[in-house]
């Protein structure tokens, strides 16, 4: 008898897959207590329990509340002058004013006054009124 390819690789994954998780566990766990053993802070031992202990560990206090790290105005462009407050003329095209004056004339254009022809001009010709009747039905047909 001649096992597929797929079924043995499926049963070396569900040989080996129990192993790799516990050593992730245990790796992490490991990570865990040596970075409370560098930080210099004990790794808390667990106590028993005892029925009328009212001792409680004080957590210390975090701001709850976000400030911003930095604030600006609507014009203010010293946010965008990066860690040296250079001045790199981002932005500024002194060489090509010519060429924004049409679109400043253009802004401030006003526009030409609409004509007085309505959109929808009816006719009650013989002919219109066959027309409307021919369409009509081309229109109502399925």
């Amino acid at each position: 008898m001649e096992f597929p390819p797929i079924l043995i690789l499926a049963i070396i994954w569900l040989l080996i897959a129990p192993v790799l998780s516990a050593a992730k566990k245990q790796q992490a766990k490991n990570a865990k207590t040596g970075a409370a053993k560098q930080s210099g802070a004990r790794v808390p031992k667990k106590q028993p329990e005892t029925g009328n202990s009212t001792h409680v560990t004080p957590e210390p206090a975090r701001p709850t509340v976000m400030q911003p790290s930095i604030t600006f105005t609507e014009h203010d462009d010293s946010v965008y002058q990066g860690s040296m407050n250079a001045v790199t003329g981002e932005g500024y095209d002194p060489c090509h004013d010519e060429q924004l004056a049409p679109l400043t004339q253009a802004e401030t254009a006003v526009p030409a006054a609409a004509e007085g022809t309505p959109g929808l001009q009816l006719s009650f010709t013989g002919n219109e009124v066959v027309r409307g009747f021919v369409m009509s039905e081309i229109l109502t047909r399925k």
